[in-house]
């Protein structure tokens, strides 16, 4: 995923005011606040496994969120997620929802064929996808 650093509490703050209560961009971060230091996720990396807590992914999930703010997504605009599942397939579909954007995923198992009809058919907008080294099932 993106990182542009540590992010900046008045950001935060922006990605949360576009939220309402319900939504589970709100419920994510709910979590993120009232379990910050419990584990969230497990991720293997380098053939180990590594425990992330609440507020480690919630650190990733704002930095793509802000990412995405600053490449000048808008509300309720739709941003395509290409990826296998992973970890970073929940921070990317988190940081999508608390940008206030609509998630749209999109399988790596689809045909090429199936992609091309849902991005470019269905102008389904741009495409997020999670890089990096992927040890993991």
């Amino acid at each position: 995923l993106v990182s542009i650093g540590d992010p900046d509490p008045s950001a935060r703050r922006e990605v949360a005011n576009a939220m309402a209560d319900s939504t589970l961009a709100h419920m994510f971060w709910s979590r993120v606040d009232e379990s910050g230091t419990l584990p969230a996720h497990m991720v293997k990396r380098d053939g180990r496994w590594l425990t992330l807590t609440w507020a480690e992914a919630g650190e990733r999930v704002a930095n793509a969120a802000q990412a995405l703010l600053a490449l000048g997504r808008q509300k309720s605009e739709v941003v395509a997620l290409l990826s296998r599942s992973r970890a970073e397939w929940v921070w990317a579909d988190f940081a999508i929802l608390s940008a206030g954007c609509i998630a749209v995923p999109i399988y790596s198992t689809y045909t090429p064929e199936k992609i091309a009809h849902l991005v470019n058919e269905q102008r389904r907008g741009r495409c997020r996808a999670a890089a990096g080294k992927e040890d993991g099932p």
